[in-house]
C-alpha cells in the first residue's frame, strides 16, 4: 500500500517547486505572531529551543527568532526546504520525514506543528506524535492547528493527491494523552479550527 504521508508531501513539494519560480516575500501575520509569542512564554525559557514542522515553515521560524526564541524547520520535500531557505535565509532547516525527525531527542522546549498533523491518516498519528515527543525535553510543549470534523481520505489538487484527515477534539486529546501528553490550553481559530497546545509531562 502507498504511503498517504509521502504522497502528500510529494504534493506539497511540487507546490513549493512551483513557488521557487518565483518566490514572494514573507508577510506579516500578527494573529500567527500573536500566538508563537504566547508559546514562547509557556515554556519559561529564556532562548526556548522550537522544532517547527509543516506549513508557513520560513514564515513560523523566523517568528520564533524575532522573538527570542531559536527555530529548526523540518519538511520532507527538498522544494519546500529550499523555498524556506529562500525565504528566511538566516535560518535552519533540515530535511527529514516527521515521523523520524532528524534532530536530538530531549532537546526542545517546544515543537509547533501548525496543520500537518492533518494530512497524516488517524490510524497513523501516534508514529509522528511519538517521533515529536522524543525531541522535546520534560515539559516541552507541543502547539498543534486541529481541523474539526470526521472525514479522512484522499482529495484531488492541481498538484496532485492530498490526505486529509479531520478530527474530534475530545478523540485527538485522548490519544495525544496515552503518549504521555496533557492538554494546557485551547482555542477555537475557526469554526471548525481549534488551536491546542499540550504539555509532554515525562
Amino acid at each position: 500500500m502507498e504511503d498517504p504521508v509521502a504522497i502528500s508531501f510529494s504534493t506539497f513539494d511540487r507546490i513549493a517547486a512551483a513557488e521557487l519560480v518565483n518566490p514572494q516575500p514573507l508577510e506579516d501575520d500578527p494573529p500567527e505572531r500573536r500566538r508563537v509569542e504566547h508559546l514562547l512564554l509557556r515554556t519559561g525559557r529564556p532562548l526556548p529551543r522550537v522544532v517547527v514542522l509543516g506549513r508557513n515553515l520560513a514564515q513560523v521560524c523566523r517568528l520564533v527568532d524575532q522573538q527570542g526564541g531559536a527555530a529548526v524547520g523540518v519538511d520532507g520535500g527538498a522544494n519546500v526546504i529550499a523555498l524556506a531557505r529562500h525565504q528566511y535565509p538566516a535560518g535552519e532547516f533540515l530535511q527529514g520525514d516527521l515521523r523520524r525527525l532528524p534532530v536530538e531527542s530531549n532537546t526542545f522546549d517546544a515543537a509547533w506543528t501548525s496543520t500537518v498533523l492533518a494530512h497524516i491518516p488517524r490510524a497513523g498519528v501516534t508514529d509522528a506524535l511519538t517521533s515529536v515527543h522524543a525531541t522535546l525535553r520534560p515539559g516541552g510543549l507541543l502547539h498543534v492547528r486541529l481541523p474539526l470534523g470526521d472525514e479522512e481520505g484522499f482529495e484531488q489538487t492541481s498538484h496532485g493527491m492530498v490526505y486529509r484527515a479531520r478530527w474530534n477534539a475530545g478523540q485527538f486529546s485522548r490519544v495525544i494523552s496515552a503518549l504521555d501528553f496533557s492538554l494546557l490550553e485551547s482555542e477555537t481559530l475557526a469554526d471548525d479550527e481549534l488551536g491546542m497546545i499540550f504539555r509532554r509531562e515525562y
